[in-house]
């Protein structure tokens, strides 16, 4: 009978539980585990929630099942996320990569601004997930990129271009 429970693993209920611990090891742990659990509304909150957490395990670890579970609810905070200036590299190119596997055409103008924020030198996973959207807003900014002078962001913009739908 004890393994019986053993090998049901977490539910729902323990996940959000554990991702508002004191312990950060539980918190990223837990944002991990949740993609293997049947989601809640109140776990995806939970997940969400970790969006800010300190560690920056547990928002990677978090923003990672927010995809996996095609929590389009997300899109918002990761839009937020994306315009935080202390932001870490590695996180920032985690959300890009989020914001562009989500789909959602909520995130084009954060990605959009992102871009626009520095186009001496875009972010060519910014680029790939404008494409990946396919939304028209990105028109502009993707036409600009066309003409940049490295060839890698002219081929990713051209690239991103041809997946643009009305």
């Amino acid at each position: 009978m004890l393994l019986l429970l053993l090998a049901c693993g977490p539910s729902s209920d323990d996940i959000v539980r554990n991702l508002q611990s004191p312990n950060p090891v539980v918190r990223e742990d837990s944002a991990k585990i949740a993609r293997n659990v049947t989601t809640s509304p109140e776990m995806t909150s939970a997940l969400i929630g970790i969006l800010n957490d300190p560690s920056p395990r547990a928002q990677q670890n978090a923003i990672e099942t927010l995809v996996d579970l095609h929590a389009v609810e997300a899109v918002p905070h990761l839009c937020a996320l994306l315009e935080n200036q202390e932001l870490s590299i590695s996180i920032q190119h985690s959300v890009i990569d989020a914001l562009g596997r989500l789909r959602s055409p909520n995130a084009v103008p954060s990605l959009v601004q992102y871009l626009e924020n520095d186009m001496s030198n875009p972010a060519l996973d910014a680029i790939w997930a404008l494409g990946y959207i396919g939304d028209m807003s990105a028109l502009d900014v993707l036409s600009e990129l066309r003409m940049h002078s490295d060839p890698y962001v002219v081929h990713n913009a051209t690239v991103a271009l041809r997946e643009l739908r009305p």
